[in-house]
């Protein structure tokens, strides 16, 4: 029973191992993650005049702005038919923040981003808000 249950355990390994490095490959038959996200990867380089690519290969993009005064940080990755979104928040008077999204893989990157925008905008504005600091609407 103990051989069989390993075994299952092992198959299961065996094939996520290789669903992933088969999506790997597909993702790079598509020039990649900057080139498969490039409207999302160009918007989220354009948010601020420091935003750089940190890292970027055939599964994930993490790309965002790291100073001083602390850092913001988007991290793009592939999952299986999906991606994800999250946004990493650090700072000294906030304190550090995260969201996430899934998107279906092929969805219109215009949307992810604009959902993205939207939602990271009322997060900023309820937590500036749930701290005291005045409100810029």
């Amino acid at each position: 029973m103990l051989i069989f249950i390993g075994l299952v355990i092992v198959f299961f390994i065996g094939k996520f191992f290789y669903d992933q490095n088969e999506q790997s490959v597909k993702i790079g038959k598509e020039g990649g993650m900057m080139n498969k996200y490039n409207v999302l990867v160009t918007a989220l380089l354009q948010g601020h005049q420091n935003t750089k690519v940190y890292k970027a290969d055939n599964n994930s993009v993490q790309l965002g702005v790291v100073s001083h005064g602390g850092s913001t940080m988007y991290i793009i990755t592939q999952t299986f038919g999906n991606v994800t979104v999250q946004w990493k928040n650090d700072s000294p008077i906030f304190g550090k923040h995260d969201l996430e999204w899934d998107f279906p893989e092929y969805q219109n990157q215009e949307e992810m981003l604009a959902r993205i925008i939207n939602d990271v905008g009322k997060y900023q504005s309820n937590v500036s808000r749930g701290r005291n600091f005045p409100s810029f609407e």
